[in-house]
Formats: structure tokens, sequence, C-alpha cells
């Protein structure tokens, strides 16, 4: 009885959620300490959100059940998808450090560092669709939803990432950002400190 009741909890879509979310998180505090800026951080985790987002709507459209394993598979993806979005997220910056044009680095990063990643990432993914060939159905669902995962957020990061770098180019687009940061700073009232006299 209690097993089937951990099952039921740790499968459930809520469950999944609430584990993408930490993991999100986490990744992006360890993203802003080692990168130092808001900029260079959130650059990499846009496709990544939005990956596992989409991830997320397919299981739901398509009725794939979750076990425990495939319900805890979103930190994995996250992880996976971090490596490939930073990879390529660094090798744009070091391009645009080398005087390349915004233009110029997408092409010469998606060139050398984009293929390294596409083969990473098909090989991952063939060596976890193996399990989509068990008996055991346990595993080869965990191995459907890791193939969807996968394929999802390689894609995400592969077509998503170069309008996030092209993007993060624009001064106007993070002056914006902040001026909204400001505004909504404006409308909270501060505290005032006490002056000691």
């Amino acid at each position: 009885m209690l097993a089937a009741q951990a099952d039921a909890s740790l499968s459930s879509s809520g469950h999944r959620m609430l584990m993408l979310a930490v993991g999100l998180l986490a990744v992006g505090l360890v993203l802003l300490t080692v990168l130092r800026t808001v900029r260079r951080a959130l650059v990499p985790l846009v496709p990544i959100a939005l990956a596992t987002g989409w991830s997320s709507l397919i299981l739901f459209a398509t009725r794939i059940p979750l076990n425990p394993m495939s319900a805890t598979l979103g930190a994995l993806v996250v992880a996976i998808s971090t490596e490939f979005s930073v990879l390529l997220s660094e090798r744009f910056r070091s391009e645009r450090r080398a005087g390349l044009t915004p233009a110029q680095a997408l092409a010469r990063t998606y060139r050398y560092t984009g293929s390294a990643v596409l083969a990473s990432g098909i090989t991952v993914i063939a060596g976890f669709g193996v399990l989509t060939l068990s008996s055991i159905t346990m595993l080869r669902d965990f191995g459907v939803v890791t193939l969807i995962d996968l394929s999802v957020s390689l894609v995400g990061v592969l077509l998503v990432l170069p309008s996030v770098l092209a993007l993060s180019e624009r001064d106007d687009a993070w002056s914006g950002a902040r001026d909204t940061v400001r505004r909504v700073r404006g409308g909270v009232p501060r505290r005032r400190r006490a002056t000691v006299a």
C-alpha cells in the first residue's frame, strides 16, 4: 500500500514540474556564481527552460505514463541541456571577443562547436534509446520519456539559443528589462533606515 502511494506521488506531473523548477533554479544559481553576471547566466537558461516546458507539454499531450524514474528525469535533462547551452554560449562569447560580428560568431560557433554538441546529443539520445527495447515496462517508459526529453532539449538548444545569443547582444533589450525592474522596484515602498544621532 505504501509503495503504491509513493509510486503515485513520485510519478505525478506536479512532482515532475517541481523537480524541473528546482533543477532550473539550482543551475541558474551555479551559472550566476560561475559566470558572475546575470546576462551571461540567463542566456543559457532560456532554451533550457523552454525545452523543459515543451517536453512536459509533449508528454502530457501523448499521455505517456510517468513512473518514479521518469518523473525525476527532468533534472538530468536540465543538466545535459545546460552543458550543451553553456558550451555554445561561451564559444560565441569567445568568438565575439576575437572581433567577429554577431552573425560571424554565430556561424563559426555552430559550424565547429555546434556539430560537436549535435554529435554528443545524438549519442546520448541513442544510448538512452536502447531502454525503449526493454521488456521491463518501467525501463521502457523511462526510455521513451528520455528520448522525448533529450530530443526536445537538443532541438531547443540548437534552434533557440542562436536567437537568445543575438538578442543578448542588443543593449536595448537589456536596458528595457532593467527599466522594467526599476519601475517595479519604484512601485514598492522602501523602508527607511533609522538614523542614529
